[in-house]
């Protein structure tokens, strides 16, 4: 089939016969992901403007989006963007993608928590749990942390762009002892790497040959090692009465929190997901 004109009903239906054959019904969403991405037209757009001619420059993304779609590279970084918790979070290889199940612990947190002052997330990625709380608690003082200078540089243009103060820190949370802050926290939060290397062969392709294994795997007799060294960092830089919240495997929430328990945390929680999934564990400080 010839490359289309610059209508948008051209261009989807160019879109569609080239990708369904390649990723099935996920190519109809694709399309509006990246309509929403690069041309700010949503679902209700494309219907009402399916004729609206679009520029060489935005055809020729639309091209790229094709070709980088056929190699299962995901969307969210074909696009350069993606959208949490009402906030629109840049994108590049090397960060992992943020997934819906955080937009619940962020919700949970600040349902809550909403007159906490002083807030941490340890493995901050693209910055996306802190800017969501940020935006909406604009009094307190925010901090992500990572190891990863990609996923800092990352995080610090979100919050350039997005407009938000949120301080952002490299930091090793398994080798935390000598990193000292100048005041504690309310709260705790992280959405740590929790996937044991043995769930590798269930995983899509999509995510296992582009996004940072560093954000996603553990190795698979010591799958909590994050947990247990983010919790001793929480007991140390806690205040008194604070909470930590993290995302977890569904696999390991009573591990997680016998795990708490033993550390002396109270008020355990473990909460699910939309799925149905043991997703999210909070935990009190004495």
């Amino acid at each position: 089939m010839k490359v289309p004109d610059n209508k948008l009903s051209s261009i989807k239906k160019f879109f569609l016969l080239e990708l369904e054959p390649v990723v099935g019904e996920e190519a109809r969403s694709f399309f509006i992901f990246l309509c929403e991405a690069w041309l700010g037209l949503s679902r209700s757009d494309l219907i009402l403007h399916a004729e609206k001619e679009i520029s060489e420059s935005e055809l020729l993304k639309f091209l790229y989006g094709i070709k980088e779609l056929k190699k299962n590279r995901p969307v969210q970084y074909v696009a350069g963007k993606t959208w949490f918790y009402g906030l629109e979070i840049g994108l590049e290889e090397g960060v992992l993608i943020p997934r819906p199940e955080t937009e619940e612990l962020v919700d949970w947190i600040l349902k809550d928590e909403n007159g906490a002052k002083r807030i941490v997330d340890v493995g901050t990625g693209s910055g996306c749990i802190p800017l969501a709380l940020k935006n909406k608690l604009p009094l307190a003082s925010v901090t992500g942390l990572d190891i990863s200078e990609e996923a800092l540089c990352t995080a610090s243009k979100n919050g350039e762009n997005i407009g938000l103060e949120v301080q952002f820190k490299k930091f090793d949370a398994l080798n935390w002892a000598n990193f000292n802050f100048e005041d504690k926290f309310d709260i705790v939060v992280s959405n740590p790497p929790y996937i044991p290397e043995m769930d590798k062969q269930k995983m899509h392709d999509n995510v296992l040959q582009y996004e940072p294994e560093i954000a996603l795997f553990v190795p698979n007799d010591d799958p909590l090692r994050f947990y247990d060294a983010i919790a001793d960092f929480a007991l140390k830089n806690l205040t008194h009465g604070g909470k930590l919240y993290f995302e977890i495997h569904e696999s390991f929430g009573e591990q997680v929190l016998e795990m708490l328990n033993s550390k002396g945390y109270f008020n355990l929680e473990l909460r699910k997901d939309l799925q149905g999934k043991d997703r999210m564990v909070r935990a009190s400080l004495k």
